[in-house]
């Protein structure tokens, strides 16, 4: 007994020992995102250790982590008007706000404390003596940074209208305009537009996706900047139809269309709502589906099912609609899977190869349509 109690004894002894060398399987992952700034570790809500960088997993006091995805790693502030410390919002539109743009993981740095409605001098505003107003942190009704200048001007309008600055300022933002369903500008307020889309602004090449673009973003405009991305983390299939309509009411039908959508499962969305969606495209619309992939990892055995169905779907539409094209993003996907962070969104090294791939599948697909 003695000798078994040393044996199990000096195994125990022998294994911590190997821990405490080799460490677990999760803390052989980077604990910190040294691409990040002291400041733009802040704006994540992220805890910055001097001495190594800006920890991945750790929130500063008072708040909580809302996002754990490797290069995307976000926290939120506690408490019932706390919210995320920044938003998808890509970089152009980012600018337009006169916010930071945190590249490290592809977001705009945000209030995260909704219940204050102006931000003087705030950390997420670009330049020095800017106001942060707060609005719905919604598509057309972003979150704003005011120069002194503009700031003076909403705040006679508010003390003329007797309206907080948030409301005078809310249909006054030209670029929060443009991206709102059917609205323009008119003497410096977003109305609804009067009449059909003008023919310069008809068509145009649409491409609709979800983070796996999303996080290619920047890489893709710099490649395609005539190309309208309108890609956002989480977004399913079923907000195809919600989309499309988006652009129509903008632009009209697209003259081109790349679909990037399907590894967001959602359930009460069919088939026939696929068909249907897509049969309200003209067939003279040239379309190109990214077909979708999750790698399978254990626990994820529903997601990776709902995948496939609805790359099932886009396979055979593509059989019976004109000028479809198919690109098998799945086979390529395992065959670099060193070049994907978590078996489904490119990492931050290949972002780049990712949206090389994208481009590339167009110009294969409009080869083979002879377009």
């Amino acid at each position: 007994m003695r000798r078994s109690l040393a044996a199990a004894l000096a195994g125990l002894i022998a294994t911590t020992l190997l821990s405490l060398v080799a460490g677990s399987s999760a803390d052989a992952a980077p604990a910190v995102d040294r691409r990040l700034s002291q400041r733009e570790c802040a704006l994540t809500g992220r805890v910055w250790d001097a001495g190594r960088g800006c920890e991945r997993h750790h929130c500063v006091a008072g708040a909580t982590m809302f996002k754990e995805g490797h290069d995307a790693e976000l926290c939120q502030l506690r408490g019932r008007k706390g919210a995320e410390f920044a938003r998808p919002i890509n970089s152009r539109r980012c600018a337009d706000l006169g916010r930071v743009w945190i590249g490290a993981i592809n977001s705009c740095a945000s209030n995260p404390n909704r219940a204050r409605l102006v931000v003087p001098d705030a950390p997420q505003c670009t330049g020095r003596g800017k106001t942060y107003v707060n609005h719905r942190e919604e598509e057309g009704w972003y979150d704003e940074c005011v120069t002194p200048g503009r700031l003076a001007k909403l705040q006679q309008i508010a003390r003329r209208k007797n309206q907080s600055l948030n409301e005078a300022s809310v249909d006054r933002n030209r670029f929060n305009c443009s991206y709102r369903a059917g609205r323009v500008m008119n003497k410096g307020r977003c109305v609804k537009r009067t009449g059909p889309v003008p023919a310069s602004q008809r068509g145009g090449f649409y491409m609709v996706g979800d983070s796996v673009s999303w996080r290619a973003d920047n890489e893709l405009y710099a490649r395609q900047p005539g190309w309208v991305l309108d890609l956002r983390p989480g977004r399913r299939l079923d907000e195809l139809p919600g989309r499309l309509d988006w652009f129509r009411a903008n632009h009209g039908n697209p003259d081109q269309l790349v679909v990037q959508l399907g590894t967001n499962r959602r359930q009460g969305f069919n088939e026939g709502d696929f068909r249907d969606t897509m049969a309200s495209i003209p067939a003279t619309t040239p379309v190109l589906f990214l077909l979708p992939y999750r790698q399978f990892q254990g626990d994820n055995a529903g997601p990776v099912a709902a995948t496939k169905k609805y790359a099932s779907w886009m396979r055979k539409l593509a059989e019976s609609r004109p000028l479809t094209c198919l690109s098998d993003w799945p086979t390529i996907a395992k065959n670099h899977l060193s070049n994907l962070v978590d078996g489904e969104h490119p990492d931050a090294q290949h972002e780049g190869w990712y949206a090389k791939y994208v481009v590339k599948a167009w110009r294969t697909c409009s080869n083979q349509l002879g377009l």
